[in-house]
């Protein structure tokens, strides 16, 4: 199953039946959102991000707007509304962390950050799953304008940190670029941590060039990130 659950076993048989009713889970008990300064004390600092080159999105909570998706089929709409913005519907709280390469490679990465009302959070990332598992092909138009975009999409089973966690590659190729983007969704608690990894080469490149320069989220990025969430919720309850 692409979502991988990290959730505690119940109470052993003979505890309080009170306790057998709340699972225990990798999240700390108390908070389960993070308001929008909370949230953005959440992200990843410079000092901590010293792999990459660091730099704040500008996006803001009033970004949070934008036209329908035009996606096709229908299917596809859920799950390429959200990883085309990063955010799902129900978002309260939005915050944006662009990481570059620092050997100059060609890899972008984003980190954004979002927060949810009570139970908002698991609901979107279930929309997205659902909707990528109907959708191996999507035609969609690109926001930087141009012809329509036609790309594969894949659901990868992948464990990680959170509650829960959802990874999915996007690849399309235009004017001889093969595009690729990984995207990896971890929720702790109502918060939603989007993580994306962009990069592109010839197309006639052979297959150990296109390895060579591959898109990379790499895990020990998603851990740390996700365990600075984990410690907001934890600080705010």
């Amino acid at each position: 199953m692409a979502v991988a659950l990290l959730v505690g076993v119940l109470a052993a048989s003979g505890c309080a039946a009170q306790d057998a009713e709340e699972p225990k889970t990798s999240t700390p008990a108390g908070a389960r959102s993070l308001d929008q300064h909370q949230l953005e004390t959440a992200r990843l600092t410079r000092a901590e991000a010293t792999d990459y080159v660091h730099g704040l999105g500008a996006e803001t909570p009033k970004d949070m707007t934008g036209a329908e998706t035009d996606a096709t089929p229908e299917a596809c709409v859920p799950a390429i509304t959200v990883l085309r913005r990063g955010w799902g519907e129900g978002a309260v709280g939005y915050s944006v962390l662009n990481l570059g390469d620092r050997d100059g490679g060609a890899t972008t990465r984003s980190v954004k950050l979002t927060t949810y009302p009570a139970g908002r959070a698991e609901k979107v990332l279930a929309s997205v799953e659902a909707s990528l598992r109907k959708c191996p092909s999507v035609v969609f138009r690109a926001g930087t304008g141009g012809g329509p975009v036609e790309a594969r999409l894949t659901v990868e089973d992948h464990a990680a940190p959170g509650e829960e966690a959802l990874r999915a590659t996007m690849v399309h190729t235009r004017d001889g670029i093969e595009n690729h983007v990984v995207y990896e969704i971890v929720r702790a608690a109502d918060v939603l941590c989007f993580f994306s990894a962009t990069g592109g080469f010839g197309s006639t490149l052979s297959k150990e060039k296109k390895a060579e320069f591959m898109p990379v989220l790499k895990d020990e990025l998603i851990s740390r990130q996700v365990a600075k969430v984990e410690a907001a919720l934890k600080a705010a309850s």
